[in-house]
């Protein structure tokens, strides 16, 4: 069953005229003919009796009418929609970004290709690696910025960006501080505070367990700044990507022992076309120095980043 067919009969059905039908629908009188005809054939019977100034339609007819007529509005209307749609001049372009890569090296690239490009609207969409997946091949994204944790997918292509580490982070005055790094060991005995979102967790539980403890959670959240405002007040320590670090009272170190890193990529659908907008995007990543801002992120004062306070006087600023 062809569309063109359910035009022609529709046209007849409002005519009654097989003359009027061609001529509203812009064919002959014989090429609407053989569609009806081709039409009542699928059908398995007549859907219009000819009959001079008699003509109307079967009980076939009558019946499909309806159904028909709805089939070629939801055609029409989703036609209308795709032409809108294209015809859109501020389309989001859609950007996936996993819940644990930081703020500070990203932020600042794509505020400068806003200002660049003030008619593009960019869209985040937050997920873990293995959904961020899902959505790209699916079609809901255009790029994302991952790291890759699993074996690679064929049908995607990963853009090293740049590498990063595990920081441990403590509130002002801890015994950390007097340390340039802190072993995985030196976790034993101090309370811990969970990241929902960190994809080692599992990794760091196991590391632990084989060097003779567990660690001591007292706190477990999704919300990373409420992680690090809970280390702040003294709750406990946590460890977290550096560029995931606010600095927000709290202090860093790597961490050693074993060492974590990863690698953050841009990531795409292999083969896939993309608008002009995601193609600009792409590029303006792809072109930036990332690894120019290691230097900083790894200088001391980058570390300690504020001077000690104290935690209340911290809550009680964050409450104003």
């Amino acid at each position: 069953m062809e569309l063109y067919q359910i035009r022609y009969f529709v046209a007849l059905c409002e005519t009654l005229n097989f003359a009027r039908a061609a001529e509203r629908c812009g064919v002959s009188s014989p090429s609407l003919t053989r569609a009806v005809q081709k039409l009542e054939q699928e059908l398995g019977g007549l859907l219009i009796r000819r009959e001079r100034r008699l003509t109307h339609l079967t009980e076939l007819g009558q019946l499909v009418r309806p159904m028909l007529e709805e089939v070629l509005a939801h055609a029409e209307s989703t036609k209308t929609a795709a032409h809108r749609f294209s015809a859109a001049d501020e389309k989001p372009l859609r950007l996936g970004i996993m819940p644990s890569v930081g703020q500070f090296r990203l932020a600042p690239i794509l505020a400068r290709f806003g200002a660049q490009h003030p008619g593009i609207e960019l869209a985040f969409a937050e997920g873990g690696a293995a959904r961020l997946e899902e959505l790209l091949l699916g079609g809901s994204l255009d790029v994302a910025v991952a790291a890759r944790l699993g074996p690679a997918n064929g049908r995607l292509r990963h853009h090293r960006l740049y590498r990063e580490s595990v920081v441990v982070v403590f509130p002002p005055g801890h015994r950390f501080e007097r340390q340039d790094s802190v072993r995985l060991i030196d976790f034993k005995g101090e309370n811990f505070l969970l990241r929902a979102n960190c994809e080692r967790r599992a990794l760091i539980l196991e590391s632990c367990r084989r060097q003779g403890f567990q660690l001591t959670i007292v706190y477990r959240g999704q919300r990373e700044d409420w992680i690090q405002m809970m280390v702040a007040a003294g709750r406990g320590v946590t460890f977290m990507p550096e560029d995931m670090h606010l600095g927000h009272g709290t202090l860093a170190r790597p961490l050693i022992e074993p060492a974590l890193n990863r690698d953050i990529s841009l990531v795409t659908v292999a083969g896939r076309p993309h608008d002009p907008a995601v193609r600009q995007l792409v590029r303006a990543i792809r072109a930036h120095k990332w690894e120019s801002e290691t230097s900083r992120l790894n200088s001391r004062a980058y570390w300690d980043p504020l001077p000690p306070q104290k935690p209340e006087l911290i809550l009680e600023a964050q409450g104003r």
